[in-house]
């Protein structure tokens, strides 16, 4: 059977280089959105984790899916919905994309989040290949530009160390395994750059091929939550992002991996690479 691959997450940042990569590979793939909303040049379903029977069309004469859920209070079960509709409808292999943070047995909502989905994929009956990346470079070229721009990054967890990673790394490592999902049968990979660096120090080296002079600023996590609030983030997504600072600060993020080498054949993309490679965003 030829393997039909379903991109769920399309218009994310992981599932938009994960669908450009595919493409320009000629695979044989369908973007999931959560509203149906068309993509140039792609073809499209609607992909809606809330309404059991649009996944289940979703996934017909489907034999990979890239299950990639959206940050929601209602995660856990959305992962139920479409693991046990991919199961019913013949699916072969759920490649899912997880966190390297990802725990189920633990107290921080974001770890916990992701690992209950996790541990219910390996107890699926359903072949699976779990993608776990570190934190985003590209985070620096999103959320944190303008404040980069102004001259100081606030930061709870700011002397913690990350092993960055660049989104094009973990796109080529997913695209991979939906392409020979065979090869990675029970596997979890790790995603990592090459090394660990604190937000302090990614700083410095952004200013030193930018010629900027941003600061950062480590504030307390509560600090944090309160500036979130301030500005009408919900409730929810605040508990995420401070649950996401506890865990660097618990040291989550330090590990550093071979995955993207051993499975790409390439040094993965260091944190310089990435700002020279961007540099027009901040200047």
């Amino acid at each position: 059977m030829e393997n039909k691959i379903l991109v769920t997450g399309a218009t994310g940042n992981i599932g938009v280089k994960v669908c450009n990569l595919l493409k320009n590979k000629n695979a044989n793939f369908v973007a999931g959105t959560v509203k149906g909303e068309k993509i140039d040049g792609l073809k499209t379903v609607k992909a809606d984790f809330s309404d059991k029977e649009i996944l289940k069309k979703a996934m017909q004469g489907i034999t990979t899916l890239f299950l990639l859920l959206p940050s929601h209070p209602e995660a856990a079960k959305f992962g139920e919905n479409a693991i046990n509709i991919a199961k019913e409808n013949g699916v072969k292999h759920i490649v899912r994309s997880s966190g390297c943070f990802a725990n189920a047995n633990s107290d921080l909502l974001i770890e916990k989040l992701l690992g209950t989905t996790d541990e219910y994929l390996k107890n699926s009956g359903v072949n699976y290949t779990i993608t776990a990346p570190s934190s985003f470079m590209q985070n620096f070229s999103t959320t944190l530009a303008q404040d980069y721009k102004k001259g100081v990054i606030f930061q709870s967890s700011a002397n913690e160390k990350i092993s960055w990673v660049d989104l094009r790394d973990i796109a080529a490592i997913n695209v991979e395994v939906l392409l020979n999902p065979d090869n990675y049968i029970g596997q979890t990979l790790e995603i990592t750059g090459s090394e660990s660096i604190n937000y302090e120090e990614a700083i410095n080296q952004m200013n030193a091929i930018l010629g900027k002079e941003t600061k950062c600023v480590e504030i307390p996590n509560e600090a944090a939550g309160k500036a979130m609030s301030d500005m009408h983030f919900p409730k929810f997504i605040i508990d995420l992002l401070m649950s996401l600072n506890n865990s660097i600060a618990q040291g989550r993020f330090v590990k550093t991996t071979n995955v993207v080498e051993e499975i790409t054949g390439k040094k993965p993309i260091t944190f310089k690479q990435f700002v020279v490679d961007n540099k027009n965003v901040w200047l």
